[in-house]
């Protein structure tokens, strides 16, 4: 009888020791599964959406080319348009169009072939900044976030948006 409780009580510390929660199972805070916010072209894209993390680092899904004096950038159902002039460590507002601003745009899935496209018109708040143009190397690298909003679709907001891509001149 006592190696029976013995060997019950064993089994019960070791059920305890192996059913522990492991720190790496936690869920990591989005924003730390976004890119670095880096500035040497490593064709980067993420943000939040919704809370939820976005990152791409795979440089056939996301965009950025130059032409017609605008840049044009993104990926995966996020695209901002920044007209020209356009500078670094200043923020161009999502609300109106013309030299020296910026538009957003967001498409969903929001059912298996259903989606929910956010033009730029719905956009109702937002910004992007550059901290980086490089024209010789072709690199642009900031942040941005935007609000949009569509009759029928879900709210959407876009937060803590970080790019750092090489463009297409």
């Amino acid at each position: 009888m006592k190696t029976l409780t013995t060997l019950l009580v064993y089994s019960l510390m070791l059920m305890a020791v192996t059913n522990c929660k492991n720190d790496d199972d936690t869920p990591k805070n989005p924003i730390d599964q976004l890119p670095p916010p880096t500035q040497t072209g490593e064709n980067t894209f993420g943000c939040l959406i919704n809370g939820d993390p976005l990152f791409i680092t795979n440089s056939n899904k996301i965009t950025a080319i130059y032409q017609g004096g605008f840049v044009q950038f993104g990926g995966e159902g996020v695209y901002i348009v920044a007209l020209d002039p356009f500078t670094t460590n200043i923020p161009y507002d999502f609300l109106d169009i013309g030299e020296g601003t910026a538009r957003a745009r967001y498409t969903k899935e929001i059912q298996e072939s259903t989606f929910c496209y956010y033009e730029y018109g719905n956009t109702y708040e937002g910004f992007i900044k550059f901290s980086k143009i490089d024209k010789t190397n072709y690199i642009i690298s900031g942040t941005f976030e935007f609000s949009t909003k569509k009759d029928g679709c879900p709210d959407i907001k876009i937060t803590n948006g970080r790019f750092d891509m090489k463009y297409i001149p």
